[in-house]
């Protein structure tokens, strides 16, 4: 998602009318100077670069401020700043929409003032150790397409946190961001949340007006709210989170639904799953003993791939499995009963492999390593079937063919 940017040796604007100005490429800034020419335009049309090297006054620490105060409300184009690594105040007092905002390897950058400003398509803030927090004004960004924020200094999101509608959202290795709560109501493509916070439990995460999504991937997070999740037609995936339980009670369809080494996790509850359009895995979740909150769960067009040291597993309404289904657990207690007629129902119709008891349960593709309780893995199942030696069958059918021709 990164921003292009042409940097030009001075700056030069290709015409100015009523307030609005207009380059042919990237206009660059390497003084206040150009700054301030910048700043009497009310709209740039086109791209701005801030140079790595700015001739602006340095104070006694080293590090430098620039500010773009008079009219300028909107760029068309870009933004960019990336290694000016003496920049440690930045502001824009009337900028209201962006184009796009990419600010990289500011090392010592500490402050960002935007007070106005409410819409960008694509933020890029990559590598800014010192910046500590956002400010966007009251309402901050509420329309985006593209954010990316990964390895800032921030604590919160505060100055994005009322986005209604976002396209791509990734935000990544924050090591001070503790919580992440935001308004929106749909995820156009695909929402990445992982390796935020450096405590132990993670980040704890809300999204309670959310409804739709394309693509969910939750990593390291204490908690997860997505109370008015309706549908999510690619993935959901939950992976090392320190959660404890997980409920979606909105939540009618999925494309691919993933709970992998999510070791805090005790239950999942989501009533209304109908269907699952991919693959179901459920895996290595250590205190995870009961697997019991999809009561209306029918249909599941992929695999199904079960496997940790669950005791028990009730799918009700189950009606059709595509894929393969694997289902093997730790537990001596398990029972396979209910599979096995599903399986000879032709329910599931793909490879059948269900056991319990085994010392190493592993995931769909496998086979178990050791005898344990349940059926046996196999292309099919074996509860409520004999085993038959096809060699002998036919040994036995020759010796009474021959005593039918004594007789006779």
């Amino acid at each position: 998602m990164a921003i292009k940017a042409f940097l030009l040796p001075a700056l030069a604007f290709a015409s100015t009318v009523l307030g609005q100005c207009s380059t042919d490429a990237t206009a660059t800034i390497s003084a206040s100077g150009e700054a301030s020419a910048i700043a009497s335009c009310t709209t740039f049309d086109g791209s701005i670069a801030i140079e790595t090297g700015l001739s602006v006054p340095t104070g006694g620490d080293g590090h430098q401020s620039l500010a773009i105060d008079g009219e300028l409300t909107r760029v068309t184009g870009n933004i960019t700043v990336t290694n000016a690594v003496n920049l440690a105040t930045l502001s824009f007092a009337s900028l209201k929409r962006i184009g796009g905002f990419e600010l990289s390897g500011l090392t010592v950058l500490s402050s960002l003032n935007c007070p106005q400003l409410s819409q960008v398509d694509q933020l890029n803030f990559t590598a800014l150790p010192a910046l500590s927090q956002l400010s966007f004004g009251n309402t901050g960004i509420q329309t985006a397409q593209d954010i990316l924020i990964t390895n800032t200094n921030l604590g919160s999101l505060e100055g994005i946190d009322q986005l209604q509608k976002v396209t791509t959202f990734n935000v990544n290795n924050n090591q001070q961001l503790t919580n992440i709560s935001l308004q929106v109501t749909s995820i156009g493509v695909s929402l990445d949340i992982e390796a935020n916070d450096e405590s132990v439990s993670g980040l704890a995460t809300s999204f309670p007006l959310l409804e739709t999504a394309t693509n969910m991937t939750f990593r390291n997070c204490s908690s997860i709210n997505l109370p008015a999740l309706k549908n999510v037609t690619q993935k959901l995936g939950f992976y090392g989170n320190a959660m404890t339980g997980f409920a979606a009670p909105n939540l009618t369809t999925s494309g691919g639904l993933i709970f992998v080494d999510n070791t805090d996790l005790t239950n999942i509850s989501i009533p209304q799953l109908t269907s699952v359009n991919g693959s179901y895995q459920i895996a290595n979740n250590t205190l995870l003993k009961v697997i019991d909150g999809f009561p209306k769960l029918s249909v599941v067009t992929g695999a199904l791939d079960f496997n940790g040291n669950f005791s028990e597993v009730n799918l009700p309404d189950l009606s059709r499995v595509a894929g393969a289904f694997n289902m093997q657990t730790s537990s001596s207690n398990f029972t396979c009963d209910a599979f096995d007629k599903d399986h000879d129902n032709k329910i599931i119709r793909g490879k059948y492999t269900c056991q319990g008891g085994l010392a190493k349960p592993s995931g769909a593709g496998s086979t178990p390593t050791s005898s344990g309780s349940g059926s046996k893995a196999s292309g099919t199942s074996a509860a409520g079937h004999m085993d038959v030696n096809y060699p002998a069958v036919l040994g036995g059918t020759s010796v009474l063919a021959g005593l039918l021709q004594f007789i006779l």
